[in-house]
Formats: structure tokens, sequence, C-alpha cells
């Protein structure tokens, strides 16, 4: 299932340190430059969404929809956030295979 094979990258990125999650220290690790890919819930708010991508489109870093929602991710990173930073470009990379990938088959 693609599903869970980013739920098990969530939190193999988050045991690693690599992985902020929540709407303001996302845009605080923007800020510093951190952040190298915005992953959101499928269920997030419109509010949270554009607050987000408003951010990430200042510091010229891209966000990507993951197809699980709040619960979903909550299980795998053992925190409910609908909003979660990847601070690694190895693992963004990865992320972004993983998110092509399912569109692709």
């Amino acid at each position: 299932m693609p599903n869970e094979k980013i739920s098990g990258f969530l939190g193999l990125c988050r045991k690693a340190g690599k992985l902020v999650m929540g709407f303001d220290i996302c845009v605080e690790a923007l800020g510093k430059g951190n952040a190298e890919l915005i992953l959101l819930a499928r269920d997030c708010s419109e509010r949270t969404v554009r607050g987000i991508k408003r951010a990430a489109e200042e510091k010229g870093r891209e966000v990507r929809t993951l197809p699980l929602n709040m619960d979903e991710i909550s299980f795998a990173v053992a925190k409910r956030a609908g909003v979660l930073a990847v601070c690694d470009s190895g693992f963004a990379k990865k992320f972004k295979e993983l998110l092509d990938g399912m569109h692709t088959a």
C-alpha cells in the first residue's frame, strides 16, 4: 500500500529528527531556512493551507498534500498535526518521489 510507505517514511523522518510538526513551528522552520518541504494532511483547513502556502512561497519552498488525514499522520508520528516540515534535503527528495509515484501508479 502506498499510504503505508508514506506513513513508514514519516516515522523514519521523525526518528531521524528531520521532521517538525505544527503550523507555528513549520513557519518558524521556514523562516530559519531549515524547512526543505512542507507536507499537509489531506484534511487541513483552507485557512491553514492558505497560511502555510503563503509562508512557503516567500521562502521558495514546495508544499505537497499527503494522502493521509491528521489521524493517520498521528498514528505514524505519534503526534496529531496537519502541517509538517521536512528539514533535510534527502528526506524531502524521497517524499517527492513517493508522492509522485502514487500519481503515476
